[in-house]
Parts: C-alpha cells; structure tokens; sequence
C-alpha cells in the first residue's frame, strides 16, 4: 500500500491478511474521492490500521490457522489455501490419504476389542483433521451402547477419510471465515460502506451458487428407468415447494388453516418478537465477538428451555417461528403462536422470563428490546394478514409494497445459507411432510376407507385445519438405508394408515426416478428400444397399459406395480386377485 505514516507501514503486516486486504480496499476507495490528499490518505491509513488492530484479535481467535501474533506457529492451512479452490482440494486429498495411511498403520490385534481399537483410529484421525481447522465428527455418548458406538465411531472414521467430506467442511469454514471478518470489520449494516444482512462478498458468493445451480438443472432430467419418461428437471422444481412461490403459498395455506383451527377452538393468536442481548450485536459497544450462528443457537437454546417449561404447565400451543436478521446480521426470531386466552399470561410470563434472563441489568424497567408481544387484532385483517408480511419477505418478497423486497429476500435467504439457519418451523399441528406426502397419494391408494378418503382430500384441496384435525390416524412411515459412511438414514417412503387394528403402509414415492443429464438421455432411451420387458426399456408403457385394463387403476396408481412384478414377484390386487409375471406374460389368479 503506497499510503500510511511509517506506523501504518510498521502494523500492517502483523495483521491477518483478510484484515489487510480490506484496508487496502478502504483506501483505494478514499482515493477515488476528489479531494482526497496525501496527508488525508496517510491519516485514514493509520486509523484503518489502528482500527484492524482492534478487530484482529476476533478473527484470530475465531479462526486460528489466520493468527498473525505467533509467527512460529506452523499451519497447514492459511488465508491463500482456504480462499483458493484447487488449493483445498489438494489439502482435502492430503489429509484424506494421510488419514487412509495413519488407519493402514494401527494394528487392531492390540486391542482388547474391536470398539476400542476403533476408538483409538478415531483420536488418531481426528488430531489430524483438527490440523486444519476442522472439528471431527462427534464422539459416540457415553450411555450409547457398544454396538451402536462401533457404528457411529465406523462412520466418523470413514467421513475423516473421505476427501469429499473434507472438502465440503472446507468450503463451509470458507464461508464462516469471509463472513465473520466481513462482520467484525463493519461491513453488514445500513451505512453507506455497509450492506444489510450479508456482507457483498458472501451474498456475490450465494449468486454465483444459484447461477451454478441452475445451470447444473437446466441441463438434467429426471427419468423413469421402469417406463422411460422423463420430465425436466427444472419443469419438475416449479411444481414443489423447491420453488420459493410454492413455499410462501405452502406457508400461507398452513398459517390460514391455524389461524381457521385456532378460532375453532376459542384460541387468541400472539406475535412476539425476541432478541438477543447486546453482546451478540456487531452494531453495539458491547460485542463480545459472537458469531452470528452462536447467537442464533442461543435463541434456540432458549426457545427449547421455554418449551420445556411451558409443557410443564400442560399449556397447549401452536403456530410458527421466524428466524431473520437484523440489519448486521444479527439473528432475531417472529414467533407467531396460538394458545387458550386463559394461558395467555402464564404462556407471556414463561417465554418473557426466559428471553430476559441473561444479562436482566441492562434492560431495566422496558422489556420491549428484547421481547415484545402483541394479540391480533381482527379489525386488521387476523393472524394471516400478520404472518404473510414475514412470510413473504424472508423468502421471495412477493406482493410486498417496497420497491426491493425481492432483494432484500434474496439477501436474507443468502444469510441463512452462510450461516446455515432454518428460516421457518411449526411447532404443534400435524407434520408437514405428512401432509405432502398425502398430496401425493392417489385416490386408488385411500379409497380403502372413507376416513383415509377424506382425509387425503383435505391435504389435496390445501384445508390445513382440516389436516390436522383428521390426521390422528395416519403417521408417516419410513424406509432406513445407510449412506456412504455406513450411517443409518431415514427417508420417508409414504404412510401408515390405522384402521380397527390393522395397519396399512401408502407408499408415496416412486424410487425408479433418477437425475440425468440431458446430453445421456438419447443414449438411455435408444438402449432401451428392441429390448424384451426390464426395468430398463421403454416397453414398460406397454406394461402400464395393460396392467390399467387388468386392475382398472390409473397409469400413475400401476407405476407402483412394476418393479415387483418385473423382479417375480406375486402381486396382490385385492383379495381376489393377484398378478405374476413370467416369461413376459401376465399370470393371473
């Protein structure tokens, strides 16, 4: 930098070098203005420095690898290599096939058991990846079993050696690392060297992932491999809550039919605002160099305390929470919540009590900064009204009066995903994904009851209240699989429906769809023409036709019928009938 006293000179090469850089944009920027001096720019220089004097010792302590003060400290990972793409890749394999070596070279016969053989590769590996600044996977607790902890223990082995899972908790400290410098230096805000929410750098970053998004589905299909069609992937996402418009109107219907249920039930609707206290605040003196991700766990540490007690007290409540941020990008939380109105002031006084718990002393006499409640007011249009201004502008700022709602959408969106923070939770009434799981059941798969029947009705036609209110029979049912690290994962499959005793499970998901890339496709759908029946040919539409004659369903309700039937197995169709095939013929009986 060609500007600054010989203090500036002296200091600034002890800063962190994300410290450096945004001085050196600060003055070039100061440059620009027209009556900008030499002596006007050696000052601003020297106060820059002074200032990422101040700031240094959060970043540093936050992320050590960037800790300028000891400069005998030898670091595998630094500012260069975390902000370089090739560069973490070829860390992530390093220390991928180091952990491969390390594993080769630990003798399990040593050990009394296998649990403790694997524990000892674990703290082996975990020194490691701790090396470059990356916490390993949690340790089994102490009440878990031996079995279970041989399986936990086995996964996070396998994650510490894996260079995918290495890189993506690179790129992620990547995103922290810019994020919080950006924070700590006072560039998220509403000054005019600031912008709100997300520093320009990480939202710059967001957009690029989003264009890189949807390159990647624009160019992909989503292909049937038992009948050969295919759909566009980006056709498919405008259909699903995928698509931001879908989601504000999901979350509308869901707000509305609570907003029907609670008048049905005599309950007034409560909107509370709750904040954290000063310290997590960039824009207040008294920032203790929080994070925007702990001061966020905070707020949900004390939703969980409050949730705790308030059943204590067998309250029944409803509604939604909201995390947003503030103008620096400090978390806050909208709580829109529904209960009895002679709960109302024990519920108050439960989630008052512990919102203003830590540091009680400087909130005196007025709460409100930190916790505000209000009751609906009817003669303002309801909870809805309410709710849809919240919904709305965290995330697409549609139907919303000012001119850069969307935008500002985009950025709070943006936010959540640096910092990875769940924008929207219900809490009580019947699961979401219940519900769209519903949505997806046809008319062949409920009209086993009229109640079933009715219900799948109510989710189709979007009566939220109604859901929940007939729902006490049906729960979702999922199917466990492990995943690449061996880990046992839960995906929802449809659900289960009881019924006088009997249990029956609505499979709602079709798994012969797969991602494929549009330049495959011909290659795919020519393979499959001249080929006898198989789950990869396009004969299987001729399949679907006459399994439609036969049972009398839908082309959609026999997809469900292919693959048992392909693999020979003997298909039940009621309890008069069932269906095989062989030899590509249909066996009926």
């Amino acid at each position: 930098m060609q500007y600054g006293t010989i203090f500036t000179r002296r200091f600034l090469k002890r800063l962190p070098k994300i410290v450096r850089n945004d001085i050196r944009v600060k003055v070039a920027a100061r440059q620009q203005r027209g009556a900008a001096t030499r002596d006007n720019l050696n000052r601003f220089s020297d106060e820059a420095v002074k200032f990422g004097l101040k700031i240094a010792p959060y970043i540093e302590d936050k992320f050590s690898f960037v800790d300028s003060r000891n400069k005998a400290k030898v670091e595998r990972l630094s500012h260069d290599i975390l902000m370089r793409d090739e560069a973490v890749q070829k860390l992530a394999r390093l220390v991928a096939d180091e952990n491969m070596l390390a594993m080769q070279d630990i003798d399990p016969d040593a050990f009394d058991s296998f649990l403790d053989a694997m524990k000892h590769i674990y703290s082996e590996l975990a020194r490691n990846i701790r090396t470059i600044a990356i916490n390993p996977p949690v340790m089994p607790g102490e009440k878990m079993d031996d079995e279970r902890a041989e399986e936990v223990l086995t996964a996070s082995v396998l994650k510490m050696q894996s260079e995918q899972w290495i890189e993506r908790r690179l790129l992620h400290l990547r995103a922290q690392y810019v994020e919080y410098a950006q924070i700590a230096l006072e560039r998220v805000g509403v000054k005019p060297h600031q912008t709100k929410h997300i520093s320009y750098p990480s939202f710059q970053n967001w957009k690029n992932k989003q264009r890189e998004a949807e390159r990647f589905i624009q160019g992909t299909v989503v292909y049937n491999e038992a009948t050969g069609e295919h759909f566009d992937l980006e056709e498919v996402i405008k259909r699903t809550t995928a698509n931001p418009e879908n989601r504000r109107i999901e979350m509308m219907v869901r707000s509305r039919g609570f907003e029907e249920l609670a008048q049905d039930l005599g309950y007034i609707a409560l909107f509370i605002t709750w904040t954290l206290p000063s310290k997590y605040h960039r824009n207040s003196p008294k920032w203790n160099g929080a994070t925007v991700k702990e001061g966020h766990n905070n707020l949900m540490q004390q939703w969980a305390q409050a949730r705790a007690l308030i059943a204590k007290e067998d309250i029944h409540y409803f509604g939604f929470r909201v995390a947003e941020p503030h103008k620096d990008g400090t978390s806050h939380g909208h709580y829109f919540l529904f209960c009895n109105p002679k709960d109302k002031d024990k519920l108050i006084s439960i989630i008052s009590g512990v919102a203003t718990a830590e540091d009680r002393e400087e909130l005196g006499k007025d709460i409100s900064p930190r916790f505000d409640v209000q009751e609906a007011d009817p003669a303002k249009g309801g909870a809805t009204a309410y709710i849809a201004k919240y919904v709305s502008k965290n995330i697409n700022g549609k139907h919303m009066p000012e001119t850069e709602a969307e935008e500002s959408a985009f950025r709070v969106r943006a936010w959540a995903s640096v910092h990875r923070i769940r924008q929207f939770q219900q809490f009580g009434g019947e699961p979401v994904s219940l519900w769209r799981h519903l949505r997806r059941a046809t008319e062949e798969q409920t009209r086993i009851d009229p109640k079933l029947e009715e219900l799948r009705q109510a989710a189709d036609t979007s009566k939220w209240a109604l859901f929940c209110q007939l729902a006490t029979d049906a729960k979702l049912a999922y199917e466990e699989k492990k995943n690449q690290y061996g880990e046992k994962v839960k995906k929802a499959i449809g659900f289960h429906w009881f019924s006088e005793g009997v249990t029956t499970l609505i499979s709602t998901c079709n798994e012969s769809y797969r991602l494929v890339k549009k330049s495959e496709l011909g290659a795919l759908l020519e393979s499959r023409s001249g080929s006898p029946w198989s789950t990869e040919n396009n004969c299987n539409s001729q399949l679907g036709e006459h399994l439609q004659r036969v049972t009398g369903w839908s082309f959609k309700g026999v997809q469900c019928l292919f693959n048992p039937l392909l693999k020979g197995a003997k298909v039940p169709i009621d309890k008069n009938m069932t269906l095989q095939l062989r030899n590509n013929r249909f066996i009926v009986t």
